[in-house]
């Protein structure tokens, strides 16, 4: 006999795992925060924030790669997701494709504009000119 659940967190729940997920990456406890958010990424499928989420901690622990990877996948999802292009723009900026770089941080703008995610675009795209890659 298979059991089936079905679990429908509210979104102060959803909240609460996220921020927790969170609060696990700030203090450096990669694994735990990766667990929190498969799980959340298992209650909330087709929603890019989990994605991105994964992503930002792979980003901390130095796996490029593998960010670049969980952006890319929150933008299957979410193609206009402002937040997965400022990422990904900071991503690319760190493994020194400026061009990459300006390319998502210019989509992030575009797609929000007076957002914080357009304001984090913005900064990272003064960055990204005023970078000299040797």
């Amino acid at each position: 006999m298979t059991v089936k659940w079905a679990v429908h967190p509210s979104s102060e729940e959803a909240a609460f795992l996220l921020e927790a997920a969170i609060i696990c990456r700030e203090a450096r406890n990669f694994q735990a925060a990766r667990d929190i958010l498969e799980g959340v990424r298992t209650l909330f499928p087709k929603h890019e924030v989990p994605e991105i989420l994964l992503g930002t901690v792979e980003f901390q622990a130095g796996n490029f790669a593998a960010a670049e990877a969980h952006y890319q996948k929150a933008l299957e999802l979410n193609p206009r997701s402002a937040y997965a292009h400022a990422h990904l723009g900071e991503t690319f900026l760190f493994r020194k494709d400026k061009e990459g770089a300006r390319k998502h941080l210019k989509n992030s703008v575009a797609l929000d504009p007076l957002g914080e995610y357009g304001k984090m675009a913005r900064k990272l795209m003064e960055l990204t000119d005023q970078v000299n890659f040797a």
